[in-house]
């Protein structure tokens, strides 16, 4: 195949590991299974630019993507992903989207995973009409998100600056007051968090997985706390790996979900990334929708197999 592999070279993975080297080796892990790359590396400031570049060369069979779940998104927003498969290359700080594929950690290791693999098509979803990959919030986490990124433009490292939103979150407590609309029934809520993810998440400690990426299903998920120790409480679970909690969190299923804010404009985060849309907000599941490559199914199984093997 011809593959344009571009990389984000803010990524976080280039903290602890250098850039040209491992750009160096991705590159031969695809040049090695008998691809053509062409290789580009960018900043944050001209990765939309070098994207929507990249969308409209009709030369290529496949775009590789080097980064984390926001560069993922800035892809997708691009046009990537329709036309040709997206590929992913796990250089973030968590890197959901990339274990959602069932990619190896190591971004080399994933290199060489892509390389032998082939497309699929995989679920996105949409909220008016803007498109992410993994999930969406409202309420505390997209106001801790902005925060969080001011602190890290102030020099703050990255988890040291979500500690420290978390906790000026917790003491200013945004509610969400809004009506949210699931299958015919509307009802009204007053929370610290709505997340509504593209397909469900399995139960597990963080960072989760979800259980399918082509179901064409949206979850949605209330925090019914009250009281900020019931979130606390909330929040302890589920780093435990028991956040499906009847009494403090509701989840639902649906195609469409319709959110009417008491507000006019609503703070969101989509796949981690920050952004204001006017509310009502009509969130659909687009099934199929994303073309990706993923690892070969003898391998994944192979894979699968060592896992388990005694």
């Amino acid at each position: 195949m011809r593959l344009a592999l571009l990389i984000n070279r803010s990524a976080g993975t280039f903290r602890r590991l250098p850039l040209e080297p491992t750009v160096a080796a991705i590159a031969a892990a695809f040049r090695t299974a008998g691809h053509r790359a062409d290789v580009e590396i960018c900043g944050r400031h001209d990765l939309s630019t070098a994207l929507t570049c990249l969308a409209t060369r009709p030369d290529l069979d496949a775009v590789v993507i080097g980064g984390g779940d926001g560069t993922i998104l800035t892809a997708i927003l691009a046009g990537l992903g329709t036309r040709v498969p997206l590929g992913i290359l796990p250089l973030g700080t968590i890197n959901l989207f990339a274990r959602d594929l069932g990619l190896p950690r190591d971004p080399v290791a994933a290199a060489a995973v892509l390389a032998a693999g082939g497309p699929a098509e995989i679920d996105l979803a949409e909220v008016n009409g803007m498109p992410f990959a993994i999930w969406a919030s409202l309420g505390m986490h997209p106001w801790m998100v902005r925060r969080r990124d001011h602190l890290q433009r102030d020099g703050v490292g990255k988890w040291r600056a979500m500690a420290l939103a978390a906790l000026r979150g917790l003491r200013r407590y945004p509610l969400v007051k809004a009506k949210i609309s699931v299958r015919g029934e509307t009802f009204s809520v007053a929370t610290p968090l709505i997340v509504i993810s593209n397909n469900a998440w399995r139960q597990e400690r963080p960072p989760m997985q979800r259980s399918a990426l082509d179901q064409g299903l949206l979850e949605v998920h209330v925090a019914r706390c009250s009281t900020r120790l019931s979130l606390i409480w909330l929040a302890v679970n589920a780093l435990l790996g028991r956040w499906r909690l009847g009494r403090l969190l509701e989840t639902y299923q649906a195609e469409t979900v319709r959110v009417l804010s008491h507000q006019r404009r609503c703070m969101l985060s989509l796949d981690g990334e920050v952004t204001v849309l006017r509310s009502p907000l009509v969130f659909r599941a687009r099934p199929k929708a994303l073309h990706v490559l993923v690892p070969a199914r003898p391998a994944a199984a192979a894979v699968h197999a060592e896992t388990v093997a005694p």
